[in-house]
């Protein structure tokens, strides 16, 4: 189930006892504990009627107590758990799934963590249609700009495809933080309903010209000029531009141009499902493996480990963001 169909049928008013959301996509988890939040209870219900526990500071026995009350003046008693992997005793849920309290929905979340199917909770809950059980995973990056596309349409906005890239770029796949940005472009419009690169750009800050995306395209051309004013803009402003960041987005780029460059079909289809990248990136990583040999791709991928290394203070003095950097680019380019 996704989480449009989850919201429909929450819309609709079709509850369950207990629902589990896990996975490693935390924005979903959020959005879908909130879902259960929006269309469970009114407004003036809550106070009464809204339970909302973290893992790190409940555990299972205060969460059942919590889930066996009844409602006040409402019809359903909401349950919230939080932060559900660090809740120490979560199997012992177990013994609540066995003996429901129909006036209570439950909602669990679990960031980054699977419940575990050896243990009695994944059990009680298996094929149990009292129980709704979605696992959300991450999105590939190639599905991002259409991710964010559907956001702002949710919001009756629209956005550029240039606006959506530019996000796209400068923060990758954190969607918590994409979601954080977009509320601020949103604010910042009011009434206007377009998105475009001028307002992502003033509004966030993020460079058009001097980002990591544009560094790897410098790379994939082997523009050296560019290549080191984007790494002087980066190194005038180290906390918003760790050196860290750019290793991981030049290491993603340049193992994917070395997978492309063994991928017999290179029909562009086959080709963004075998990365899953998106078409925009595309460009660059064939560039990329057609201006550097499969040996110097292999090379640079072990520069990338070492600069890491370095980035991460193993091994070597501490070096400036910008001088790892700036020996990187060295290598790669000659």
């Amino acid at each position: 189930m996704t989480l449009e169909d989850l919201s429909n049928n929450l819309k609709q008013g079709k509850f369950l006892p207990v629902y589990i959301f896990e996975g490693d996509e935390p924005f979903f988890i959020n959005r879908a504990l909130e879902l259960v939040i929006e269309e469970s209870l009114e407004d003036d219900q809550k106070d009464f009627n809204l339970n909302i526990l973290y893992g790190r500071d409940t555990d299972s026995i205060s969460i059942v107590n919590h889930s066996k009350r009844y409602p006040v003046m409402s019809d359903k008693n909401v349950v919230i758990v939080r932060e559900a992997q660090d809740l120490k005793d979560i199997d012992s849920l177990s013994s609540y799934i066995g003996n429901l309290n129909p006036n209570t929905i439950l909602a669990i979340g679990l960031k980054g963590k699977k419940l575990d199917k050896r243990k009695s909770l994944y059990k009680s809950i298996r094929n149990n249609k009292d129980v709704l059980y979605i696992s959300f995973k991450r999105l590939y990056e190639n599905q991002i700009p259409y991710w964010i596309d559907s956001e702002v349409q949710n919001r009756g906005m629209k956005i550029t495809q240039k606006a959506s890239i530019l996000l796209t770029e400068n923060i990758g796949s954190d969607l918590l933080r994409i979601n954080h940005e977009l509320e601020k472009i949103c604010a910042f419009l009011g009434d206007k309903n377009e998105i475009d690169e001028k307002v992502v750009e003033h509004v966030t800050g993020f460079s058009r010209e001097f980002n990591n995306f544009e560094l790897v395209k410098s790379l994939a051309t082997k523009n050296l000029s560019k290549a080191y004013k984007i790494s002087k803009s980066f190194s005038e402003n180290p906390k918003k531009n760790p050196v860290i960041a750019s290793i991981s987005i030049l290491f993603s780029s340049f193992s994917k141009a070395l997978v492309y460059s063994n991928i017999s079909n290179k029909n562009s289809k086959n080709v963004l499902q075998e990365l899953n990248i998106s078409e925009y990136a595309l460009r660059d990583i064939a560039l990329l493996s057609q201006n550097y040999t499969r040996d110097k791709l292999i090379r640079i991928i072990g520069y990338l480990r070492d600069a890491d290394r370095q980035a991460k203070g193993m091994g070597s003095a501490n070096l400036k963001d910008g001088t790892i950097l700036n020996e990187l680019l060295f290598k790669i380019l000659y």
